[in-house]
């Protein structure tokens, strides 16, 4: 190997270093970017998927969308136009839906999972949903949804712990898509179809580029047109030793992301055990803790989950017992602090009274979690721009991150007596 092939000294006083560093990184404006984060699946995609699947929305479009989206499920599109879309659609004793189509000769059931872990027994239960709601002789259909068309954990597909009923779902009972695959190619196509000048179409194009953004990928044109501006494909071409040092030089960056985040986190716990009223503990079962594989996973854009959990002590306050201090990546809230009940490794609902961090700004609840506030100065997805990991790597940034983490923490304290 050559002393270049080793060196990137050579990359820092280079035509292309100052090709690459004079090119604009503005995007497009995207509402859709602006008011939800990208791999919110219960504000933004679930949503968005259902009102384009539904043949009475006010998309205009009638059953267009949905007969493209059973087609390439393969499924009848015969009565499609007379379809009924259910979003979140609540079961008593099997809980909520993600998505629900029903048809006149069939009944689809999507689960919706973009990088959430899986819930115990999830397809198993919505299976039971279809053991009702599809009854003969219509035939029923159950679809896991990812980012990658990965396989549901074991958990999801087998009966719950304390039922008495048991085994796991067989073979073939469900099937797995993707948004790489089956939802990129059902909006691409749409896409196609609606006429560009209508609102509709810049409401899909907004979608897509989320869309591309959740699976890893970029349309063709914005590579292509970045790949021109950096001169990278001339470089290359005159310079083939340069090939390896700039293939490190990208692994590189992906560590530098990831170990930016590491630190911060670390420093965050080191702050947080000192606290005379917090306990580090161990995460409940099927809550990841934040660890390196989480790290280098946001730096490849695929937000992966993961949690730091800290028991409160000292609370005197009965209903309050079973509180914990989260700190969690995800992504549904990115990067945020909140306060959540556990009673036996169980997530647990939380007190009726959730309003006493109204106060607190950018702080939400629900029946989950008595309150939890979204980092909004950090996007652990970005490594550039304002809100983006690297400016962890100058301590003030980092120290002004730090500082509202732990204020938000001491202010939790203060309430949980």
């Amino acid at each position: 190997m050559s002393e270049r092939q080793n060196d990137l000294s050579w990359f820092w006083n280079s035509d292309l270093y100052r090709r690459l560093q004079g090119m604009s990184c503005t995007k497009k404006p995207n509402l859709l970017k602006l008011l939800f984060a990208v791999h919110d699946e219960v504000r933004l995609h679930t949503p968005v998927l259902g009102w384009l699947l539904d043949p009475k929305g006010d998309h205009g479009l009638g059953a267009t969308p949905l007969t493209r989206f059973l087609s390439i499920l393969e499924i009848d599109t015969d009565g499609a136009e007379h379809a009924r879309i259910w979003r979140e659609r609540s079961f008593a004793e099997h809980g909520r839906v993600d998505l629900m189509v029903e048809l006149p000769d069939c009944c689809i059931v999507i689960e919706n999972k973009l990088y959430a872990a899986d819930q115990e027994a999830q397809l198993w239960r919505y299976q039971k949903v279809l053991d009702v709601q599809a009854a003969l002789p219509l035939t029923p259909y159950l679809f896991y949804l990812t980012p990658d068309g990965c396989e549901p954990s074991s958990a999801s597909i087998s009966a719950p712990v304390d039922s008495e009923e048991t085994g796991i779902l067989e073979a073939g009972s469900y099937q797995c898509i993707s948004y790489q695959n089956e939802i990129h190619t059902w909006l691409s196509a749409l896409l196609k179809e609606v006429p560009e000048e209508s609102r509709v179409h810049h409401i899909l194009a907004q979608y897509h580029e989320v869309l591309m953004e959740v699976i890893g990928m970029h349309s063709r044109e914005e590579a292509v047109k970045e790949l021109e501006s950096s001169g990278l494909m001339d470089h290359i071409a005159e310079n083939q030793s340069d090939i390896s040092a700039l293939a490190r030089l990208t692994r590189s960056v992906l560590f530098l992301h990831a170990k930016l985040l590491e630190q911060l986190i670390e420093t965050i716990h080191e702050a947080l055990i000192n606290e005379p009223r917090l306990e580090s503990v161990k995460p409940p079962d099927r809550w990841k803790e934040l660890d390196w594989a989480i790290y280098e996973g946001w730096a490849k854009g695929r937000a992966p989950s993961g949690y730091r959990f800290y028991r409160i002590t000292g609370i005197q306050d009965d209903e309050l017992k079973d509180v914990y201090l989260v700190v969690g990546m995800d992504a549904e809230d990115r990067f945020w602090i909140g306060l959540g009940c556990f009673q036996g490794g169980e997530h647990v609902e939380v007190p009726d009274d959730r309003n006493r961090f109204s106060d607190v700004e950018g702080a939400t609840h629900n029946n989950w979690w008595l309150s939890w506030v979204t980092i909004q100065d950090l996007d652990p997805a970005q490594l550039e721009g304002n809100s983006g990991v690297g400016r962890l790597s100058k301590k003030e940034k980092k120290d002004a991150v730090m500082g509202k983490v732990i204020a938000l923490c001491k202010r939790y304290l203060k309430e949980i007596i």
